[in-house]
């Protein structure tokens, strides 16, 4: 386990050819090629998971089944990842076990929020970047799905925002990361947006 520091900042999708520039100006580099990133959100009855993300609440857990490059899930390309938000920061666990479908059927139950099912699935692109030894990615064409047990929603929503979360160890100064990013620092988490999006509660 370890911690780590996490920024989430807003562009504007205008500028965002201006903010590739910055980053090709700042000899940053593509660490990988781009990717879809699927997540399908577990909470319980409660939607206890969603309100404590809203509120602050600490400490306080999201817990997802992801896979990459495909939108849908199968238990051989997905992983169980649960993240954590404590006093002291942030951490993720990941699972790469091969899921059981009875996952989505039965739940998850987990110890501090009980029975957990799946409520929506979020599919995005994800660019991966390095500059000036900070990492970076930028999420862009999010979109939100209700699910019910394994039935996904064929209604989409479509959300425009760009998010550009920056990556760090728990010891680099926040001066180092907005000088390099003058962007707008935001609260922000899909599965909340995905909720809200979806008027799930």
């Amino acid at each position: 386990m370890s911690f780590r520091k996490e920024e989430k900042l807003s562009l504007n999708p205008r500028k965002y050819k201006e903010f590739l520039s910055l980053i090709s100006n700042k000899n940053g580099n593509m660490l990988y090629p781009d990717r879809i990133v699927s997540s399908t959100y577990f909470d319980n009855e409660a939607f206890q998971m969603y309100h404590d993300s809203n509120e602050g609440v600490v400490p306080r857990k999201k817990i997802r089944v992801r896979s990459y490059n495909l939108e849908q899930h199968s238990r051989y390309n997905a992983s169980l990842e649960i993240k954590i938000s404590s006093v002291e920061n942030r951490f993720k666990t990941v699972s790469k076990k091969e899921l059981s479908n009875n996952i989505f059927f039965r739940g998850y139950l987990d110890a501090n929020y009980g029975l957990c099912y799946p409520r929506a699935r979020v599919t995005y692109e994800r660019s991966y970047y390095m500059v000036n030894g900070l990492r970076l990615t930028i999420d862009k064409k999010i979109n939100y799905r209700k699910v019910t047990k394994n039935k996904v929603s064929t209604n989409v929503s479509k959300d425009d925002l760009i998010i550009v979360e920056v990556k760090t160890d728990i010891n680099t100064s926040d001066h180092k990361i907005f000088t390099n990013f003058p962007l707008q620092k935001i609260r922000f988490s899909k599965y909340s947006r995905a909720i809200e999006y979806l008027k799930l509660i």
